[in-house]
């Protein structure tokens, strides 16, 4: 089979023609009122470099106070703070020695190992480890964000990691050192709902509002249009950014080529009175736009007429994630069920299979293994990330977290980006792994 890299968000790279500059990013965003004209507060901060070989390893990352080795009770064994698979515990020499679990045979970590102090050794039945998963591995701890990670972005010509959470802060990370080099406070008004980056730009989701910034330029700006609510998707395609609203609505602009104008961003069209409730996730495939929402359905708009051309409502709950692979559409729900959707001979989209859990699924994300097969990554309520292959379902592994995991995003060499919902942002690497 020819595969295909499952995709997140639009692979263009044409938002807005803007001359480069080697100028770093640093800002205070301030929120506007409601339809106000824009009003450009980022600040320069002088020049950095650029790369996109971003360096993430225990060696030159410090771990934080909170996350440093802790001596086990029992043993006197130290838990390192970065793992792979594979790690346990040692059993004293004292003590009759049991046959080992293998990880194999284990499927959840072990909660005693994660606040370093499990008795059991060896013989622990839960993992000793972050992940269970050949290659993938957890190589940085970002501490700072203190409530849910809302988005992660890693914006082209950058050495620069953004990431925005519910604690109405905005923070800047050095990928080289894994250090925050600026904390943003937004105000309550300006509450963050979402976070991503197309090219050079970084686009940041607030109440009634999208704020726009090129890393390269330094350009920054508030988007003019009608923006009816918390902005809680974003997602880019065909030179055009859409941002899904709590209310249901979704505000469009179209990118300009031009580099000399002062906005580069034109409002279009505001699509309104599809969804009922809150639009919560974006994909972008076959020259379609697919969006889902609070009201259980997803629907389909045609990128070149911007019409709703259908509803698909096989789920019960909250539509969280959605992702396009080899023409087929994943999506994901609060209802606890993960559906692929493949075109019918008369032109419709049908479930083809639907993977059921015991628990509501919150995140899904798509990368190659290091023989350059998809696999899905799927956030789970209790923390754990099911890794499966495409297009079987075939479970590959588990890596874990202490709270559920609501943002995934991938990254350039095999890095992996996941925040969860108490502001714990996290760096994986996967061996050989290719960007969604």
């Amino acid at each position: 089979m020819d595969y295909e890299a499952p995709r997140r968000y639009s692979q263009s790279r044409n938002l807005g023609g803007v001359k480069r500059k080697p100028q770093d990013f640093a800002a205070d965003v301030v929120p506007r009122r409601r339809y106000a004209p824009s009003d450009n507060t980022m600040k320069k901060q002088g020049p950095t470099k650029f790369s996109r070989n971003l360096v993430w390893t225990s060696k030159e990352y410090k771990v934080p106070e909170g996350n440093r080795p802790r001596k086990d009770q029992a043993n006197g064994s130290t838990k390192p703070p970065v793992l792979g698979r594979g790690c346990s515990v040692s059993v004293s020499s004292k003590q009759p020695r049991k046959i080992a679990i293998s990880d194999t045979e284990k499927s959840v970590c072990c909660k005693f190992w994660i606040a370093g102090n499990c008795r059991r050794g060896e013989q622990c039945q839960f993992l000793h480890s972050w992940s269970c998963f050949p290659g993938l591995a957890m190589v940085a701890s970002l501490e700072g964000h203190k409530k849910d990670i809302k988005g992660i972005a890693l914006p082209q010509g950058s050495d620069k990691l953004f990431s925005v959470s519910s604690d109405d802060t905005l923070r800047i990370w050095d990928c080289h050192t894994g250090h925050c080099v600026h904390t943003i406070n937004l105000q309550a008004e300006a509450a963050a709902g979402s976070l991503i980056s197309e090219g050079s730009w970084v686009f940041l989701g607030l109440q009634n509002a999208v704020k726009a910034f090129n890393v390269q330029t330094s350009k920054d700006l508030h988007l003019d249009g009608v923006v009816a609510g918390q902005v809680h998707a974003i997602t880019v395609a065909n030179g055009m950014l859409f941002a899904g609203t709590s209310s249901g609505s979704i505000s469009v602009w179209k990118a300009t080529t031009d580099s000399d104008v002062s906005d580069p961003f034109k409002y279009l069209t505001s699509l309104e009175g599809h969804h009922t409730g809150e639009v919560t996730c974006f994909v972008v495939g076959c020259q379609l736009l697919y969006s889902g929402s609070v009201d259980k359905t997803i629907k389909v708009w045609d990128l070149n007429t911007l019409q709703c051309v259908t509803t698909l409502k096989q789920h019960t709950d909250t539509v969280t994630s959605l992702l396009c692979w080899n023409k087929c559409l994943i999506s994901s729900s609060l209802d606890g069920t993960i559906k692929v959707w493949a075109f019918s001979e008369n032109g419709s989209l049908e479930v083809t299979h639907t993977r059921r859990q015991e628990q509501s699924v919150h995140a899904l994300c798509g990368v190659h293994d290091a023989e350059a097969k998809p696999i899905i990554f799927c956030s789970y309520q209790n923390g754990t990330v099911g890794i499966y292959d495409l297009p079987s379902f075939e479970e590959r592994g588990n890596m874990f977290s202490t709270h559920t995991i609501s943002t995934l995003t991938v990254g350039p060499g095999g890095l992996l980006f996941s925040g969860d919902k108490s502001g714990n942002l996290r760096v994986w690497s996967l061996a050989a792994g290719t960007k969604v």
